[in-house]
């Protein structure tokens, strides 16, 4: 049986005005049109649902048994898209954001400002969590939409880099080799001149410490004995008061200027990591995560030396 809502709620319209004139013009159908219909609709449960003569439409005793489970079918199926619609309304009106602990507080304040400003009706929720739980957050719909340096892809997630940060030498005021360009946002060093400093470390398996230590690799310091840390905030922290010097991603910039440190670019050679959106393959996304975007966009190029 493929009875539809149109058929049904045809039906009652016909079964409460009798006649199918009176009934086809509130439908806005044809005559020919809804009497096709009912025919359809009797075909299917096997039974005629009216008498019809010249003058008068009238419901057997099947047709009148009907009508109560039509209006109840009916008015479940309104109901229902009420909640969804008040749902997708809802959604628009909220967007759930995944970023690593340094990224949030760097500069995504600022991005929820401008964000903010531009569509003040909607509620961000920002949750901040290692960027290794982000990819399953994306995956079961509780987040909308994550960002970070993710090098790897991963099944089931749309990655798009939105673009590239620069790996930043942070210590202490008056420890670093630096060299002054007009123009330049930052001060630059080269990887040969990091000083005679513990570097301060994230776990090997981090993925832009991977990219650190090919790069140290290349100056004999890939070996050394290293504190190591996991969270970047403490990196700084500590090459801050003369514990070492840290290499970071320029998205951690802001951090790095509150913290007081001597910050320059690590060049010769420049190496370069790309930030990302990332979602969920194949999922519509809520129309607020574009403009979302855009502001990620535009607060990171003001605030983060790209």
């Amino acid at each position: 049986m493929n009875v539809s809502a149109r058929q049904l709620r045809c039906f009652l319209t016909l079964a409460r005005l009798r006649s199918f004139t009176r009934a086809a013009e509130q439908l806005h159908i044809s005559q020919a049109g809804l009497s096709a219909m009912m025919r359809d609709l009797e075909t299917q449960f096997g039974c005629r649902l009216f008498d019809r003569t010249t003058r008068v439409v009238a419901l057997t005793p099947e047709g009148a048994q009907l009508v109560p489970s039509a209006e109840r079918m009916l008015s479940e199926l309104n109901f229902a898209a009420l909640r969804m619609g008040n749902t997708a309304a809802a959604a628009k009106r909220q967007l759930s954001v995944a970023v690593s602990p340094v990224v949030a507080s760097s500069f995504f304040p600022e991005v929820c400002e401008d964000f903010a400003s531009q569509h003040p009706d909607v509620t961000v929720k920002l949750h901040d969590v290692n960027k290794e739980q982000m990819p399953a957050m994306i995956e079961s719909g509780e987040v909308d939409v994550g960002f970070g340096s993710f090098l790897n892809p991963a099944a089931g997630i749309d990655r798009v880099a939105l673009f590239n940060c620069h790996l930043l030498c942070v210590a202490q005021p008056g420890r670093l080799t630096l060299t002054h360009r007009a123009g330049d946002a930052l001060p630059r060093t080269r990887w040969k001149q990091l000083p005679d400093l513990p570097i301060l470390a994230a776990p090997a398996t981090d993925t832009t410490q991977m990219l650190i230590d090919a790069q140290l690799a290349q100056i004999g310091r890939a070996n050394e004995e290293r504190p190591t840390y996991h969270s970047m905030q403490l990196i700084i922290a500590m090459a801050a008061r003369g514990f070492g010097v840290g290499i970071v991603p320029s998205f951690a910039l802001p951090v790095a200027l509150r913290f007081g440190v001597e910050v320059a670019r690590l060049q010769a050679p420049l190496v370069d990591l790309a930030f990302y959106r990332i979602v969920r393959k194949g999922r519509e996304l809520p129309p607020t995560v574009a403009p979302f975007v855009q502001a990620v966009v535009r607060t990171a190029k003001a605030m983060c030396a790209l």
